[in-house]
């Protein structure tokens, strides 16, 4: 079988957003379930819940004791500086989420693509939430899958750089791809092109921000970084396909539209089965009317379907950086730029 879909009909009421957006983020997962239900193909799976063991493997003791004392607040408070909420029965929630990882993992026996629409918290650090996200769950599946011996390729899509990710990765050898927005501003003001890697992973981070208000046509330069993928040949591609990029996303970074995210999926697809590589994919972030049809792009992409349903955007000056800082990148470590 090729696809499956991690599926729980409790994700449609988890949400770590501000309190502002909280109801978007839940509405998005209950659109996804309605456009995708029914799509043939794909095979829907019921996530198994972590344990506490599962999330040591990238949270300190006290930071989880912190998130468990948090789920016991009868009230909604944040666990950062007023980002990422708290609320009551929250950890379980976590577990939920994290499980859901491990189950992708353990059904990746079976499925060569498997799709996580609730998950993805890519900021998390192992000792503090932010940016809407309590826990890393792909820091801990790949914690998993690097214990299992397996050579990983990360490819973060996301408005906003996977911060969590490259801190807890930067010096292994993983593969490392991001392509987010970014003016040296932007949350979280991370992901210089010049921050390559160290050690083990030296030369395997690479950071492709893109200017703020990017379009397709930016964004299908920067997938000309996804080579580096098939250069390195990994048993698992892990990827988060976020939607908060769309153009008419609340949070307003990027100008891409929902052929963007298709193109990602298709051309994952593509790379995995050259490489014969095994696929799990996080759906991120996403705040906006649009978010779920993304989504399902993205879905559709990974099941080997091109398809366009909206008029690309265009942008030729930005376009013109991208394609030079991809160029730069592919070749090496750039000494200016």
């Amino acid at each position: 079988m090729s696809l499956a879909i991690i599926w729980d009909e409790r994700f449609t009421n988890i949400s770590f957003s501000h309190p502002m957006i909280r109801d978007i983020s839940k509405e998005r997962i209950k659109r996804f379930w309605e456009l995708l239900k029914d799509e043939p193909g794909i095979v829907f799976v019921k996530p198994d819940l972590a344990t506490r063991k599962d999330l040591e493997l990238v949270h300190t003791t006290d930071y989880i004791n912190k998130l468990e004392k948090a789920s016991e607040d009868p009230y909604i408070g944040f666990l950062d500086s007023g980002d990422t909420t708290h609320y009551p029965g929250m950890f379980n929630d976590i577990l939920l989420i994290v499980g859901s990882s491990i189950t992708a993992i353990k059904y990746s026996n079976f499925f060569d693509k498997i799709y996580i629409p609730l998950g993805g918290f890519h900021h998390a650090l192992p000792n503090q939430a932010m940016g809407f996200c309590p826990v890393n769950d792909i820091g801990i599946a790949t914690k998993i899958l690097l214990e299992k011996g397996e050579r990983i390729a990360i490819v973060d899509v996301d408005a906003h750089h996977g911060n969590g990710l490259q801190y807890l990765f930067y010096n292994k050898s993983i593969l490392k791809i991001n392509i987010f927005a970014y003016d040296g501003k932007f949350f979280p003001g991370t992901g210089h092109y010049s921050e390559r890697g160290l050690g083990e992973g030296k030369g395997l981070n690479y950071n492709i921000a893109m200017p703020l208000g990017s379009a397709d046509d930016s964004f299908y330069e920067a997938l000309r970084i996804l080579d580096k993928v098939s250069e390195f040949n990994p048993t698992y591609i892990i990827v988060l396909a976020g939607v908060d990029g769309h153009k008419e996303d609340n949070l307003k970074s990027l100008n891409l539209t929902t052929n963007s995210f298709n193109l990602l999926g298709y051309r994952i697809n593509r790379i995995s089965k050259e490489l014969h590589s095994k696929v799990i994919s996080y759906g991120g972030g996403g705040y906006g009317n649009y978010s779920a049809l993304c989504m399902r792009e993205f879905v559709r992409g990974l099941k080997g379907i091109r398809e366009k349903i909206e008029k690309d955007t265009e942008d030729i000056e930005k376009t013109k950086y991208v394609k030079r800082l991809v160029s730069l990148l592919s070749e090496g470590f750039p000494s200016s730029f």
